[in-house]
């Protein structure tokens, strides 16, 4: 067979590369017959104008990728391989537009009113570096081997302790299992849960994200409409669901807080039908002039209650590290069917969060953090008092880093949005949040969060939402 590949000498890549790709096509396409030999080393050698080495390179990567098959005395013959490319072209479609992103566009907005941004210029830098550093001195000997499936003992051990004392949980270390955030949690216990369950309730509105965990593991999604003290557990009765997941400290994104009785009444309900709640406790830390309320978990006495926490909002997002506490019923399953999987969270992060709690730090930085997020609140709720008219309520306040507004006007909340980014602000859409379209006569809900706002920034950013949304209220 004839071979004569153009190569570039001037090129960046090194000649056998040029070579190895030229040929590779070539059999990929098909313009090469499975079965046909190439050119001896000699031969192709002399025809592309370089040195044997070059060639031998280049065969021996064919060879390696499956390409090519060597035969004893007979030389180098092209695989049996199904064509991939199109024998036209060797371009590859480009990216439709709309799915690329400027890098960093999420955080170039001064006026960025995202509910789950937080507070970066209160982050304990130093002290988080010297954890890390002293992570690393002290337990040299993590960087051989996986670690705990759990997470690090001495981290559970140590959130145990605050969980107990700050979050009114009843638990143990072992039942505290260290992961990467709410979906993966989900998706995790998507996998315990669907032997004996297949029908999931949610709050109607709820976080889209989870509904699209529950969704992607083949649960069947129910909403249950929400009252104003939270969740109707007379529809959540009537739904099929035995599974249900619940944001009772501050319902998301509409920010209630379930009362006690309600409580009881959702602890009854998964005993009565041997159901599981699963408790996201997103952003509990933080409540303003308010009483803090028990956890469904520290109430529930018949061991229905999953309860997830995180590090995100107290702490950072980008940490990606959450915690979910199991019941016994549920350890139990785990301990028997899931230990091939092990942490996924570094070690040597969880080392630093653990000498972080240990040094009293945590909670320090957690009171530290509340403080400045009442002030911020407080400020929110001030510019919306100086600066929107009579049209606009504040919903779900005193409690975590977002309230919504709720707009009586003709405008959309796709509109009200687009308004405010054009001038500048960004806020977000409850929108998505629904499973079941709304009714017409629904009033635009806003979610406006200050975590990540600058207290001088708040009162300008919410004057600058009110001229552009009420020229017509």
């Amino acid at each position: 067979m004839d071979l004569t590949p153009i190569l570039h000498a001037d090129s960046d890549e090194p000649l056998y590369v040029q070579l190895y790709h030229a040929i590779s096509r070539e059999i990929a396409a098909g313009r090469i017959p499975a079965g046909s030999r190439l050119p001896s080393i000699r031969q192709l050698a002399r025809s592309a104008g370089v040195g044997k080495i070059t060639v031998e390179a280049a065969y021996q990567q064919l060879l390696a990728e499956g390409y090519i098959v060597s035969r004893e005395r007979s030389g180098y013959f092209a695989a049996d391989i199904e064509a991939w490319a199109d024998s036209r072209t060797d371009e590859r479609p480009p990216l439709p537009t709309e799915w690329k992103k400027r890098k960093g566009e999420h955080l170039s907005c001064r006026y960025n009113f995202h509910g789950s941004v937080v507070d970066t210029r209160h982050f304990p830098y130093a002290l988080w570096r010297a954890c890390l550093t002293e992570a690393m001195d002290r337990y040299a000997a993590d960087f051989a081997f996986y670690g705990d499936d759990q997470g690090e003992w001495e981290l559970r051990v140590e959130l145990a302790r605050y969980l107990r004392r700050a979050r009114t949980l009843v638990c143990e270390p072992e039942q505290i299992v260290i992961g990467t955030g709410l979906q993966q949690a989900l998706s995790f216990l998507c996998l315990m849960l669907r032997d004996d369950h297949r029908v999931v309730a949610m709050e109607e509105p709820g976080y889209a994200d989870a509904r699209v965990v529950f969704e992607h593991h083949g649960f069947r999604v129910v909403p249950v409409p929400l009252e104003e003290d939270g969740l109707s557990v007379d529809a959540l009765e009537q739904s099929g669901a035995t599974v249900v997941y619940v944001t009772p400290a501050h319902q998301y994104p509409h920010g209630m807080v379930m009362p006690v009785a309600k409580r009881l009444r959702l602890l009854q309900w998964a005993k009565a039908c041997g159901g599981i709640i699963i408790e996201n406790d997103y952003d509990g830390e933080f409540r303003y002039n308010v009483k803090p309320t028990p956890s469904l978990q520290g109430m529930d006495q018949a061991g229905t209650v999953v309860y997830i926490g995180n590090f995100s909002k107290a702490f950072s997002p980008a940490l990606r590290m959450d915690y979910t506490v199991l019941p016994p019923v549920l350890l139990r399953r785990y301990l028997e069917g899931f230990q091939a999987y092990p942490s996924p969270v570094p070690r040597l992060e969880q080392r630093a969060m653990q000498l972080f709690m240990q040094k009293g730090y945590w909670e320090k930085h957690v009171r530290k953090m509340r403080t400045i997020y009442q002030k911020k609140h407080a400020i929110l709720l001030q510019a919306i008092a100086d600066h929107m008219p009579p049209c606009v309520t504040v919903l779900g306040h005193s409690v975590g880093l977002h309230i919504l507004l709720e707009v009586n006007t003709d405008r959309s909340e796709e509109e009200l949005i687009r308004t405010a980014a054009e001038a500048g602000v960004r806020v977000y859409p409850v929108g998505r949040n629904w499973l079941e379209p709304r009714s017409g006569q629904e009033r635009p809900r806003i979610i406006v969060g200050f975590g990540g706002v600058r207290e001088e920034d708040i009162p300008e950013g919410i004057r600058l939402l009110a001229d552009v949304w009420f020229g017509r209220c």
